[in-house]
């Protein structure tokens, strides 16, 4: 699981505590530029927020190859469904669902972060919290600890990383740092098998960095 993916699902079990879910979907009929779309969803979202100043919730873009960019949001509480239709109108949204939904289902929203990123989501955060009283977890704030990031700290610490340029070169390293000893170890003996260390790397998430 991505630290993007557990910093919203931690983020959806403090939004729960806060009172019941809602599950909204706001779509247009027809497909429009990415650009717009999100121009118009920060609209509506300075209305609603306008009208119920506690709002508080999360939001999750969502995109479809032959519909365009979807939002979905989580919000704590009750919104009448009509004037949130007639906000949304006036931002120049179509349809909007909406649903209630117990806390054990909020992180269904979590599937769409664990697709890979389009190239036009660069930059853009696939999710985001909003509203005040209330404190949502953080990417930067999940720390994954698994065999890769152990021996990432090492190298680090040995070869004296000061810093995250090169980073991608850096990874490139360990992975053959860790490929290095396995096959000049385990695999030699193994005849080209998978070793014993190589797989529990694997399983420990080795082959993954968030």
């Amino acid at each position: 699981m991505k630290k993007t993916q557990v910093a919203f699902q931690m983020s959806t079990e403090r939004l729960a505590e806060r009172g019941k879910l809602y599950f909204w979907t706001f779509t247009f009929a027809e497909k429009l530029d990415i650009k717009e779309t999100r121009r118009r969803w920060n609209y509506l979202l300075t209305l609603m927020r306008r009208r119920w100043p506690n709002l508080c919730g999360l939001r999750v873009y969502e995109l479809h190859k032959s519909h365009g960019l979807h939002v979905h949001l989580l919000t704590d509480s009750y919104l009448d469904v009509n004037a949130a239709r007639s906000m949304a109108h006036k931002a120049g949204w179509g349809r909007i669902h909406v649903k209630r939904i117990p806390a054990s289902k909020a992180g269904y929203l979590g599937k769409y972060l664990s697709k890979e990123r389009p190239p036009c989501f660069q930059g853009w955060r696939l999710w985001a919290a909003f509203g005040k009283d209330w404190v949502p977890s953080k990417v930067k704030d999940i720390e994954v600890r698994n065999s890769f990031t152990r021996a990432y700290h090492h190298l680090k610490e040995k070869l004296e990383w000061d810093h995250d340029l090169n980073f991608f070169r850096r990874i490139d390293f360990v992975r053959n740092a860790i490929d290095f000893q396995i096959l000049s170890g385990e695999n030699q003996r193994m005849r080209g098998k998978p070793s014993e260390l190589r797989l529990a790397l694997l399983a420990d998430g080795a082959s993954v960095i968030y």
